[in-house]
C-alpha cells in the first residue's frame, strides 16, 4: 500500500475521531440541561420486551419502574409461558406496586424479528399516544420518560445514545471498550438521524404513517430500519439530550466475539454503505503502526489520544462505575481487534440472537431449522 494511500486513510480516520469527540463534548454540554419538559407531559407506554434472564435484570426493570413521570404505563413483552423473564417482571411490579404495568404473552407468528414480533402485542393495546420500546438491558434513570418527552417535543420520534457499563473481565471490557468509542461516536456523528434500539419513542401518528411496527417485521435492524422509514415519510427525528444506560457485565471471548460478530454482519447487511467506509478508517492505527516513522507514530498516538478521551468522558458521564478507566490500557489491542472484526464480518451471513439463529441478507432475516 502507498504512503499516499495510508495517509489518505489515516487523515479520514482522524478528522472522523476529532469530530466526533466535538459533537461529543457538544452533546455533554446539553445533557447538562435539567431534563424537565417546559410544555405538557404526554402519557407514554413503555413497551420491554424481555427473553432470558439478563443479568441484572430485576434492577433494570425495576429503575424502569420508578419514573418521575407523571402518565406512563409499562408493558412487559414476552414470548412464551415460563421465560425466567417473567420472574423479574413480577417481582419488580411487586416492588413497584402503584404503576400501572402488566405482562403480556405472546408473539405475532408472521414476524421474523423476535423482538418486533412482541413488540406487536404490545403496540395493539397500549394505551397512549406516544409509545416508546426499551431493550431489556437498559437501566434508566428516574427522568428517562422526560428524556423521551423533551425529545418529541418538537419531533415525530426520539432514540437515545447508546453507553454501556458495568463491563467485567477483560473480553467484556474490551468489547464495551469497542462499543462506547465507536457506536457512540457513530451515533453522535449521526445527529439523530440514525435510530438506536435501546430506546426509541414514536409519536402514533408517525408510527401509522410508516404501518406501524409491522413494517419493520422481517428486518434484523429494526431501529435503523424504523428511522429509515420515519425519514422517508418526512417524520422529524431527533436524539435525547442524555444516554441510554446499558447495563453489559459481558462474558468471556466466545460470548464477546459472537455479539461483536453478529453487530457486523448485521450492519454489513443492514447499511453496506456505512460497512464499507467503516473497514478501512478502523485500519488506519494498525496502517499508521506498519508504516512507522516519527510522523505515524505521533499521528497513531493523537487517534489514541482521542479515542482514550472519549472513553474517559463517557466514563465519567454516564458509566459512573469506572469500567472504561480500567479498560483503557486495552486500546491498543483494538488497532487490530476492530479491523479484524470487520474484515471478518465480510464472511458468512447467519447470525445468533435469541435462542435462534437466522440468515440475513439485503437487511432481512430469515429464520433457520435448528
Amino acid at each position: 500500500m502507498t504512503a499516499a494511500v495510508v495517509w489518505a486513510v489515516a487523515l479520514a480516520a482522524l478528522l472522523r475521531q476529532a469530530l466526533g469527540l466535538l459533537c461529543l463534548l457538544r452533546y455533554l454540554a446539553r445533557a447538562r440541561v435539567a431534563s424537565i419538559p417546559k410544555g405538557e407531559t404526554p402519557g407514554i407506554s413503555l413497551l420491554k420486551p424481555l427473553y432470558g434472564e439478563d443479568p441484572g435484570l430485576l434492577p433494570n426493570l425495576e429503575a424502569t419502574l420508578r419514573q418521575n413521570y407523571p402518565d406512563f404505563e409499562v408493558l412487559f413483552l414476552h414470548e412464551r409461558p415460563g421465560d425466567p423473564a417473567t420472574a423479574a417482571a413480577d417481582e419488580a411490579m411487586r416492588r413497584v406496586p402503584d404503576v400501572p404495568a402488566r405482562r403480556i404473552e405472546g408473539r405475532d407468528a408472521d414476524a421474523r424479528n423476535p423482538k418486533v414480533a412482541v413488540v406487536l402485542r404490545g403496540e395493539a393495546v397500549a394505551r397512549h399516544g406516544i409509545i416508546a420500546v426499551a431493550d431489556s438491558d437498559v437501566r434508566p434513570d428516574p427522568l428517562y420518560l422526560r428524556d423521551v418527552a423533551n425529545g418529541l417535543a418538537k419531533a415525530d420520534a426520539v432514540s437515545f445514545v447508546p453507553v454501556v457499563f458495568g463491563m467485567r473481565g477483560f473480553w467484556a471490557r474490551l468489547g464495551g471498550l469497542l462499543f462506547d468509542t465507536e457506536a457512540v461516536l457513530s451515533v453522535l456523528l449521526g445527529r439523530g438521524r440514525v435510530m438506536t434500539g435501546a430506546t426509541i419513542g414514536i409519536r402514533r401518528e408517525a408510527l401509522a404513517r410508516v404501518g406501524g411496527f409491522r413494517s419493520v417485521a422481517d428486518r434484523i435492524a429494526e431501529d435503523y430500519s424504523m428511522g429509515v422509514r420515519l425519514r422517508r415519510a418526512g417524520c422529524r427525528l431527533a436524539l435525547a439530550r442524555r444516554a441510554a444506560r446499558l447495563y453489559a457485565p459481558g462474558g468471556g471471548f466466545r460470548e464477546t466475539g459472537r455479539l461483536a460478530l453478529r453487530w457486523t454482519r448485521t450492519v454489513r447487511s443492514s447499511a453496506p454503505l456505512l460497512y464499507a467506509l467503516a473497514l478501512p478508517l478502523s485500519a488506519a492505527p494498525l496502517l499508521l503502526l506498519l508504516r512507522g516513522g516519527a510522523p505515524a507514530l505521533a499521528a497513531l498516538a493523537f487517534h489514541t489520544a482521542i479515542r482514550a478521551a472519549v472513553a474517559l468522558l463517557v466514563d465519567f458521564r454516564f458509566c459512573w462505575d469506572r469500567s472504561l478507566v480500567r479498560a483503557l490500557p486495552l486500546l491498543p489491542l483494538l488497532w487490530i481487534l476492530e479491523p479484524l472484526n470487520l474484515v471478518l464480518g465480510l464472511f458468512g451471513s447467519s447470525v445468533d440472537w435469541r435462542g435462534r439463529r437466522y440468515r440475513v441478507r439485503g437487511g432481512r432475516a430469515t429464520l433457520l431449522p435448528r
